[in-house]
């Protein structure tokens, strides 16, 4: 139910946003909690005046040479057959530079303000970047694409809270520098990985009616070499590029970059650093690259199949029209006489649905839906009319 509720506000917060301003013309779904303080990341970005934006262009110690030379041209980068040196230098020429990142920013264009961007806006940016990584090294098809997780982003967080603060140590005994805390005096980087409060203490961190978040099967990488004053568009990049300089493609803490489907970031304030807490759940895929010098490993014959797809498919924003449909969908399904019917909610709390209604950017399409279903005042003494059955999924975006 929740996250059906969750994908119809997205509608009727496109719907709300028709006379606000410019900035409200994109209205996504939040992932990060509002309780994630980000104002110091603000003042040390433009506090010596070096950077003047967000976006690549406005970080102020990377040339438009430097970026050039950081342009993609379409290869796929196989690591079975390149050195760990060489495939580190293609996907990362620097760890401020993950290759292509700036193109893909100005195509996308996630920030509506580049000087003051939201978190939801900042969470869809992640998702864009990470399936960018990925179209690097040819993951490109559907089932290969990372999305959000609300749970996963608050569990970074409550991590985070539970390892650098004392906010819930009273609430919450137990073993000093254990996964599940506290962590106050502990040298482990992982202090709070496994924390995760009562569903009372969830539920501000969570949008209304979220189901309770739980410890699931995933993975958790703690990264330090992210900054405080680097601009939102690349600060989560030395997490990715650092770890793959030490690491390489085959490192434990990379895989999950590259091979999980659902993803949550925590950007947590530590002195000069933005210490990035990345916790990864869901659908593990197989590495379709494999390790030189393991049995059976024919580097010539590794990596994705020959049809995969050129670019990765959910980067793009959906167009109008079916953006128009999956409004519509919703619209109607909110008119069902039980809409938390097993047929309804199954498709409104689908990943595929809550996601594609992420990615409509058009205020517009959204709302000539809305006013398209929306219902006549029904005669005098009579009820209005109610569809017998729940509507078809719409058709998925053109890749």
């Amino acid at each position: 139910m929740r996250r059906r509720l969750v994908v119809v506000a997205a509608v009727a917060c496109a719907v709300a946003a028709l006379g606000a301003a410019a900035r409200a013309e994109r209205c996504l779904p939040q992932f990060t909690p509002h309780q994630a303080n980000w104002t110091g990341f603000d003042e040390k970005t433009f506090g010596s005046g070096t950077n003047t934006a967000h976006d690549p262009d406005g970080v102020g110690w990377i040339s438009r040479d430097a970026w050039r030379e950081a342009e993609w041209d379409g290869t796929v980068y196989n690591p079975s057959t390149m050195s760990k040196g060489d495939f580190v230098k293609a996907i990362c020429p620097s760890v401020d530079r993950v290759r292509g990142i700036r193109e893909v920013f100005y195509a996308y264009k996630p920030f509506a303000d580049n000087r003051n961007p939201t978190k939801a806006e900042i969470d869809d940016w992640h998702r864009v970047a990470l399936n960018h990584v990925r179209a690097l090294v040819g993951y490109t098809s559907p089932e290969r694409q990372a999305s959000a997780d609300v749970c996963m982003h608050a569990r970074a967080l409550w991590g985070d809270e539970r390892k650098f603060t004392t906010k819930w140590d009273d609430a919450y005994p137990g073993t000093t520098g254990s996964a599940a805390g506290p962590c106050q005096g502990s040298g482990n980087a992982h202090c709070g990985a496994t924390f995760v409060p009562s569903a009372e203490d969830q539920a501000p961190y969570l949008p209304a009616d979220w189901p309770t978040c739980r410890t699931v099967a995933g993975a958790e990488g703690v990264f330090g070499g992210p900054k405080a004053d680097i601009p939102w568009s690349i600060k989560w990049s030395r997490g990715l590029c650092n770890t793959l300089h030490a690491e390489g493609f085959w490192g434990g803490h990379v895989g999950p970059w590259f091979h999980r489907e659902k993803f949550g970031f925590s950007f947590w304030p530590s002195g000069k650093h933005a210490v990035l807490r990345a916790k990864w759940t869901g659908k593990l895929m197989p590495n379709l690259y494999c390790k030189p010098g393991d049995d059976g490993c024919d580097p010539a014959a590794a990596g994705p199949p020959a049809d995969a797809p050129a670019a990765a498919t959910n980067i793009k924003p959906i167009d109008d029209a079916t953006c128009t449909e999956l409004a519509a969908a919703v619209a109607r399904a909110r008119q069902l006489p039980s809409p938390s019917s097993s047929a309804v909610n199954s498709w409104l709390t689908s990943a595929a649905t809550f996601s594609s209604m992420a990615r409509c950017r058009s205020r517009a399409a959204i709302d000539a839906a809305m006013r398209a279903v929306a219902p006549s005042p029904p005669a005098p003494g009579l009820e209005p009319s109610k569809p017998a059955a729940p509507p078809p999924p719409p058709p998925p975006p053109p890749p």
